[in-house]
């Protein structure tokens, strides 16, 4: 899904921040309840990874920083938790205001309630699927991206990467289909593969020719390349 959360590439926000030993931390007890919560319900079946992440992408972009990675979980946490039937807003919100917080008050924890609709609540272990047919594409194939989005609903597909010429590097296993099993269609299995693009090719000709870029794809965001020019 195009949106707020897909900045790879975009200008004005500033250079990535990198620390290499810093670890994922909580340092509200709201947030450690926001992450427990979502693991319980994907242990459960309740709702899945990629349904998820679809709601936290559909998060007003005035409210997907503010509220931080964690409010972002929360958010998702509650939006599935009615979608589902597990709860109501109403007592959601009930259950606020009896903690001393009023349901819209900016300094407490981030609220929203987006419906997902239907979604795929069997629970199996793992992502990995087997498939029938073989790969479409083998190492050292070149491919090019689709140079649209594959959809209006979720997606794994970046704006950076789209249109783009690479080589095959790896084949992986098939996995579960993000872009079916986000809104109910089934899993789907399908095959990523591990393509490699020249950092010109994504970022331009001033781009360091020395660098590539790995991304992991899943097999139908790929068609053959139909040129010859040479790609890393």
């Amino acid at each position: 899904m195009d949106g707020i959360h897909d900045l790879g590439g975009v200008q004005g926000y500033g250079p990535v921040l990198y620390e290499p030993e810093e670890r994922a931390t909580v340092d509200e007890r709201w947030e450690a309840v926001a992450g427990a919560g979502m693991f319980a319900m994907l242990r459960r079946g309740v709702t899945n990874i990629d349904a998820h992440r679809h709601r936290i992408e559909r998060l007003d972009p005035e409210r997907y920083f503010p509220i931080g990675y964690w409010g972002r979980w929360l958010a998702a946490v509650e939006s599935a938790m009615v979608d589902q039937g597990v709860t109501t807003t109403a007592r959601i919100e009930e259950l606020i205001e009896a903690g001393g917080h009023h349901p819209t008050d900016s300094a407490g924890p981030p609220r929203f309630h987006p419906s997902v609709g239907a979604e795929a609540t069997e629970h199996t272990v793992g992502f990995i699927r087997p498939v029938d047919d073989p790969p479409r594409f083998a190492v050292g194939d070149r491919v090019t991206t689709l140079t649209h989005a594959p959809h209006d609903g979720h997606h794994r597909l970046p704006r950076y990467a789209r249109g783009r010429t690479g080589r095959v590097a790896r084949v992986y296993p098939a996995f579960t289909f993000p872009d079916t099993l986000a809104h109910g269609r089934g899993e789907q299995p399908c095959y990523v593969y591990a393509v490699a693009f020249s950092a010109a090719e994504l970022w331009g000709p001033d781009a360091d020719p020395a660098q590539v870029c790995h991304l992991d794809t899943f097999e139908p965001y790929l068609l053959p390349a139909t040129n010859t020019e040479e790609t890393s």
